[in-house]
């Protein structure tokens, strides 16, 4: 994601008043992926309900997306994560 992305996803975080996005926890998970040796991608599923993870050497793998809209709290750290990483992306 180039910087201009993963601000709009921050603006959208941060509108979330209360309760919780899956499909904004899916688009947060992917935008904040490390890849490494062992996970090497990621992408959603078809649904856009859940990533699947590129694994070296293995089949992928499907997993449910971290909580980042669940609270406040963890809207406002996402929101920060997200932030940090548009600046090192510009």
């Amino acid at each position: 994601m180039n910087a201009e992305d993963l601000l709009a996803l921050a603006d959208r975080v941060e509108a979330i008043r209360s309760g919780f996005d899956n499909a904004i926890d899916v688009q947060c998970e992917i935008a904040l992926f490390n890849p490494d040796d062992c996970e090497l991608a990621i992408r959603p599923n078809a649904a856009g309900s859940k990533v699947i993870v590129t694994i070296n050497g293995g089949p992928d793998r499907t997993f449910i997306a971290g909580d980042y809209t669940i609270s406040a709290a963890a809207r406002r750290n996402t929101v920060a994560r997200l932030r940090a990483r548009a600046k090192v992306a510009s």
